[in-house]
């Protein structure tokens, strides 16, 4: 692509994005992935498990310490592969800061392995918007031998 296209497209983007708000922003997938890792933010924690037999919740935690404002934090599991398993929703007004969710997984659907938990933390002060991830988690799903 020659450098006055890239260019001009730059420009397009970085207006459009200008544009559209905090809001607006804040519901962006594409933008929310090029966020930043701000470890300073909070973090996740989940212990490995053996898948047991049925549908069960394996517990996992978040601690935060969010810049000043009210703030939503998205966690998201993928499993082996890439696949995502499950998603979850905490803001400012239900939740607090150190708390648990659970993801509801079933032995019939749920592959064994690495799996990581993926958190997104936007805070909204004002004007004022943030938008970072906190540093992803590592565990193990086993399935049970037969």
């Amino acid at each position: 692509m020659p450098r006055s296209l890239k260019s001009a497209l730059l420009a397009v983007v970085a207006t459009l994005i200008a544009s559209m708000g905090p809001v607006a922003l804040a519901r962006s997938p594409v933008l929310a992935a090029a966020a930043d890792v701000h470890p300073e933010w909070g973090s996740t924690s989940a212990h490995g498990a053996k898948i047991k037999k049925g549908c069960r919740g394996y517990a996992y935690a978040y601690t935060l310490t969010p810049p000043a404002g009210d703030w939503a934090l998205e966690t998201f599991l993928i499993g082996p592969h890439g696949k995502q398993y499950g998603s979850g929703y905490f803001q400012t007004v239900s939740d607090p800061l150190t708390g648990t969710g659970a993801w509801r997984l079933c032995l019939r659907s749920t592959r064994g392995g690495r799996y990581t938990i993926r958190a997104l933390l936007r805070v909204q002060n004002g004007a004022d918007y943030y938008a970072g991830w906190l540093p992803d988690t590592t565990f193990r799903l086993r399935k049970p031998r037969r």
